[in-house]
């Protein structure tokens, strides 16, 4: 993806060649991420429009607030461009399908940068496993499956999507705080 965003950036509309080439891998390990250069493209417009995690949340911040605003940021960049949106997960799915179980390569999980960081700040009021589990829980309500979710199955407007990721989240580190909490008085 750095490779495809340079020559994006030089202003030029490379070929998968000339993206291997400039990471200084295979074309066929190219292929095994990303399925076409279609898929590829999109993936670099989605990372370039991922905000900065500071730009959301710093340490010393609530992580429900934060991670609500991570969720909300996140969907907006995934409906800001529905096909493109469509596309990627249509690029998921094909080198999941076209990889065998030992070799498919993992996704992106861009996610994980907003949520990790914030989840890790709870480590005074949730158990470690308290944390996996919330941060396997967010993991879900954010990111291309929710969006296509909210959006295709659920028939949510782009408002309202923004507005169910932000509650989901914050409602998610809630929840763990509330059981935290309980399991302490117990």
């Amino acid at each position: 993806m750095d490779a495809a965003i340079a020559l994006r950036d030089e202003g030029r509309n490379p070929t998968f060649a000339e993206v291997a080439e400039r990471a200084l891998v295979s074309r066929a390990t190219a292929y095994r991420y990303f399925s076409s250069l279609e898929a590829l493209i999109s993936e670099t417009a989605t990372e370039r429009g991922l905000v900065p995690l500071e730009h959301i949340w710093r340490p010393g911040d609530d992580p429900a607030d934060g991670i609500s605003r991570a969720s909300r940021e996140m969907m907006k960049l995934m409906l800001a461009d529905e096909v493109g949106l469509h596309v990627m997960e249509r690029s998921f799915m094909a080198v999941w399908l076209d990889n065998d179980p030992g070799a498919r390569p993992p996704r992106p999980g861009r996610r994980m940068k907003f949520i990790l960081p914030m989840v890790e700040a709870l480590k005074g009021e949730l158990s470690s496993a308290a944390r996996r589990r919330l941060a396997h829980a967010l993991s879900m309500v954010m990111g291309s499956e929710a969006a296509l979710a909210i959006r295709d199955i659920g028939g949510a407007s782009i408002d309202e999507a923004l507005a169910a990721a932000g509650w989901a989240a914050r409602a998610l580190v809630n929840q763990a705080r509330s059981d935290a909490a309980e399991a302490r008085r117990k």
